[in-house]
Parts: C-alpha cells; sequence; structure tokens
C-alpha cells in the first residue's frame, strides 16, 4: 500500500509544481505582451470628473515607448487642437503635454493616443473625463443615450413604401 500512496503523492506533487510553471508561464508572457504597453497612470483618470479643467495630459507607462499620437476630442468627437507633435527621436515612460487653451463647452471629452515600442507594434487607446460642478462621469453619461427601443419591422419582408411598378 505504501508504493501506491507514495506514487499518488508524487502525482500530485508534479501537478501542482506543473500548475505553478504554467502560472509562472502564463504571468511571465502576460508581461511581454501588449498590455505592458498601456498606460499604468494617466491624468486626468478614466471616467474621472474634476472640479477644474486640467492644465495637462499625462500618461505613464510600463516600459519605454514612442507617442505617435495623443490627441483630445469633444463628446461629439470635434478635434480639439492641444499642439501635440510627434518626436520621432523620443522614446520615455512619462509624457506630459500641457493643454494651452481653454477647452471648449463639452458633456465629457476624451483622450486617444497611440504609441509603439518598436518590437510588439502598434497599440491604440482612450481615457475619457469631465470637469465642472454639474458634470458626471463619461460612462454614465454615455450610457444615459443608449436607447434602450427595439426596432419593429413588418414580417412580410416588404420594406418599400410609394408606388408600385
Amino acid at each position: 500500500m505504501k508504493p501506491r500512496n507514495s506514487l499518488v503523492q508524487l502525482s500530485w506533487k508534479i501537478s501542482i509544481s506543473a500548475l505553478l510553471t504554467l502560472g509562472f508561464l502564463n504571468t511571465s508572457l502576460a508581461q511581454h505582451g501588449h498590455g505592458v504597453l498601456t498606460p499604468g497612470v494617466t491624468f486626468p483618470q478614466d471616467d474621472s470628473v474634476l472640479t477644474e479643467p486640467p492644465k495637462m495630459i499625462t500618461m505613464s507607462f510600463r516600459v519605454d515607448v514612442r507617442l505617435l499620437k495623443l490627441a483630445l476630442y469633444t463628446a461629439d468627437d470635434s478635434w480639439i487642437n492641444i499642439g501635440f507633435q510627434y518626436d520621432p527621436s523620443r522614446m520615455n515612460h512619462n509624457f506630459v503635454l500641457p493643454i494651452p487653451i481653454e477647452l471648449p463647452q463639452s458633456e465629457y471629452y476624451i483622450a486617444r493616443w497611440s504609441v509603439t515600442d518598436d518590437r510588439r507594434g502598434l497599440v491604440n487607446g482612450e481615457f475619457k473625463f469631465a470637469f465642472g460642478n454639474d458634470a458626471i462621469p463619461p460612462s454614465e453619461t454615455i450610457e444615459s443615450k443608449i436607447s434602450t427601443l427595439e426596432e419593429n419591422l413588418p414580417s412580410t419582408g416588404s420594406y418599400r413604401t410609394g408606388t408600385s411598378l
């Protein structure tokens, strides 16, 4: 009986060891994927509400990246020129871009960015924010605009109106 129990215990030890190794490899691989090219910190934070308009946009990445694009848009997707200029020689993990203008009125704002580290490819992303006394988180504004109405189409499959040929 003892040899059998020893084999079962050995089998369990091997299984646990294999699972731990796979977990380590999975974590290691995840750190080398595109996730490493997403900002760990942004200001303003995604879906945040500020009391005052931000004076700058900041982004911090886990590794040095080349910032290809940083653009700001209003809720209705109008571009706001904040003066971003691409610098092909700049690779860094921290970026600070002052907002040199007064932001136009909008329910919320969308900061869209693109980066590369020259090894993992291109990664795009965005974060949203709002500001002011009456502002609410962008996610709530967007959710309130989603219609719950259902479209009712004729069951005949005929969608033409007017006179027939």
